[in-house]
């Protein structure tokens, strides 16, 4: 048996020989378990080397045991050999948590009593788009992705289709070697937006589209409707306020739906539709405003956006806008009107007393007094009346306009 000092020098000597072969690419997944493969003719006294681009030392084994006293810090607790295999041939290195700084070529070593052989891996980093985010804000479109390899690509379309507006993209570096991409355009209110992340050959898309408006009043019942044409039944549901505060989840589970409301909604949440629409009832004016419904499959996301306008009552409005009107209206000359009027009786009462005195055969109260208000107050005893008069009408027409709102309910 050689020294294990002897085997050191073999294993230095092995790390800086250069062999023609053809590479195998392997493409594992950040921050994924990879398996690179390797095999050889099975036999005694085994000997497994696995290097990096010729000279970094990643896995040792001889000896029926790992060595890994050379082994390069980057791989330090991330390796392993599938042990019960060995035996049969297989040498293949079981690399963990792989990282973007793993990627490149890798030589694996095999010697046993009948020779020894090497073979070379290349491996392919990839970590694929997982998600699309597409927001809307003043009338610009937001979409993003994060945590990607290699670097991707963006694109916006529309459906239908249109002249293509001006958009700003940026690509930039994290601090794990991953690619995070946004861009923003201008909002084309009477189409699908649609934006396309792709990196290799992984692509995922977002859209966003608006509908019209919905139209409640305050406590009563409403629908928003979610209408996506491109949505399946195994997509999972999300309605949000304003984009930004979560109503309700739907998740699609064991081929049905599992509903989850957040607590600060569950008074105004009524129910989901078959039609993913959703029902609320005793709203306030404080709910006024965009709702989203966003549907999320393995490879889209689909944003439909719906404002919900809320105005109060037209009864309630009415009546308090007349009410209102007609009681300041009214009750202000009303209160002036009576003031005169007492002045005038108690004038009108003296004149009547002096009367009396000298004829006491005058005529009847009712009679004379209104001889004395028109003989003495004649522009006052009109103003009276015509007051009355305007009075009246205001009522009358109130009652008819009353009537008319109740009619068309």
């Amino acid at each position: 048996m050689m020294s294990r000092g002897l085997v050191s020098m073999v294993i230095l000597l092995l790390s800086v020989r250069v062999t023609d072969g053809e590479d195998l690419p392997v493409t594992c997944v950040f921050s994924e378990d990879c398996v690179l493969p390797c095999s050889f003719q099975p036999a005694s006294d085994e000997v497994i080397h696995w290097i990096k681009q010729v000279d970094i030392p990643v896995h040792s084994y001889y000896y029926s045991t790992d060595q890994l006293e050379q082994q390069n810090q980057q791989y330090r607790q991330r390796t392993s050999l599938f042990y019960e295999q060995i035996p049969k041939g297989d040498a293949s290195l079981l690399l963990k948590n792989v990282t973007v700084q793993d990627q490149g070529k890798y030589k694996c070593y095999t010697s046993t009593v009948k020779g020894n052989q090497e073979s070379f891996v290349y491996i392919i980093m990839n970590a694929p788009v997982r998600s699309v985010d597409i927001h809307l804000s003043d009338d610009i479109l937001t979409c993003s992705s994060t945590g990607i390899y290699p670097e991707p690509k963006l694109t916006w379309s529309t459906h239908p289709p249109s002249e293509s507006s001006q958009n700003s993209t940026r690509t930039k570096k994290n601090g794990q070697g991953l690619y995070d991409i946004t861009s923003t355009k201008p909002f084309i209110r009477d189409r699908t937006n649609i934006c396309t992340v792709t990196s290799g050959k992984t692509e995922k898309t977002a859209t966003l589209r608006q509908q019209a408006p919905v139209h409640s009043s305050p406590s009563s019942e409403v629908s928003i409707p979610c209408n996506d044409s491109q949505s399946d039944l195994t997509s999972n549901i999300t309605w949000r306020f304003n984009q930004n505060v979560t109503i309700l989840t739907l998740t699609y589970t064991n081929d049905k739906y599992q509903m989850q409301v957040e607590d600060h909604w569950k008074e105004q949440v009524q129910n989901v539709s078959d039609s993913v629409s959703l029902r609320l009832h005793r709203i306030t004016m404080n709910h006024q405003g965009n709702y989203s419904c966003e549907l999320t499959t393995d490879r889209d996301t689909h944003l439909v956006l719906t404002f919900l306008e809320i105005t109060p009552d037209k009864r309630i409005s009415s009546g308090n806008i007349a009410g209102g009107v007609t009681g300041g209206v009214t009750g202000g000359v009303t209160g002036g009107v009576l003031l005169v009027a007492v002045a005038v009786a108690v004038a009108v009462w003296s004149i009547y007393k002096r009367r009396c005195k000298k004829n006491p055969k005058a005529e009847t109260p009712v009679v004379s007094w209104t001889i004395l208000c028109i003989k003495y107050f004649p522009c006052l005893s009109f103003c009276i009346f015509a007051y009355f008069w305007h009075c009246y009408q205001i009522l009358y027409q109130n009652r008819i306009l009353h009537k008319g709102n109740l009619s068309e309910q």
